[in-house]
């Protein structure tokens, strides 16, 4: 009976080793750490990196000053970021650039992604100043050369000449999407800009299931496993 349980413990620690910790509200130097990966719901998030610039050189936005937190939302998973991104000629901070990049994928057994949203929130402007976000997504494969994979672009903004807080791509269902964003803040030539928040967000498809032969081998290698188990008592 000791080894059939020590043999159970064994097969469930292998099983869950393959999910990595759920995604901590933090900062984001702590996701930017090598080798860290983090799941919300079915997906894993992984391959963290960051870049923060500005202009003039001396005001970016580090990443220990982002903060990060997971979203729980039901079939629609993501992360929000946020931190004081601002840029104004008054000030003489003219601009900030912050380029984040990461990769999601499924955790066996899981939903597809089959939408990804790009959002921003707590934005101002005034005068020229503006706000964009361009973000490049790769569709089965990872950037920067998305080998084998589809490339899709997003893109929000806010300033003189109009805003855009939200925008939303739709595709066939992945099992990988690799992300770069790059958000920057434009003071311009007389005026400031501002925004607070960015969030990604990954809508998901139906849930892959096994094909019958997968579920027939299974079912009989639980089946195995208990009449081990119940002959090891009967002994």
């Amino acid at each position: 009976m000791r080894k059939a349980v020590i043999a159970v413990l064994m097969l469930l620690a292998s099983c869950s080793a393959v999910y990595a910790a759920s995604c901590p509200a933090t900062t984001y130097d702590v996701y930017i750490a090598p080798g860290f990966s983090c799941d919300i719901e079915d997906k894993t998030f992984s391959n963290f990196m960051y870049t923060g610039t500005s202009n003039p050189p001396g005001f970016s936005i580090p990443a220990g000053s982002v903060g990060v937190s997971p979203i729980n939302e039901p079939g629609n998973p993501g992360l929000q970021w946020s931190a004081p991104w601002f840029a104004s000629t008054n000030s003489g901070i003219l601009a900030q650039d912050s380029l984040f990049q990461f990769a999601v994928s499924v955790d066996p057994g899981g939903a597809p992604i089959t939408d990804l949203s790009l959002t921003i929130a707590g934005v101002g402007f005034a005068g020229t100043g503006e706000v964009v976000v361009d973000e490049t997504a790769c569709l089965g494969a990872l950037l920067p050369r998305c080998s084998g994979g589809q490339i899709v672009t997003l893109r929000v903004f806010a300033g003189a000449s109009g805003s855009q807080l939200v925008d939303e791509v739709s595709f066939a269902p992945t099992t990988l999407v690799s992300v770069s964003k790059d958000l920057e803040i434009q003071a311009g030539t007389n005026g400031n800009a501002s925004v607070s928040v960015v969030t990604n967000q990954f809508s998901e498809g139906e849930a892959t299931v096994p094909e019958p032969g997968t579920l027939s081998m299974l079912g009989l290698g639980v089946a195995a496993l208990a009449g081990f188990a119940r002959r090891k008592l009967l002994l």
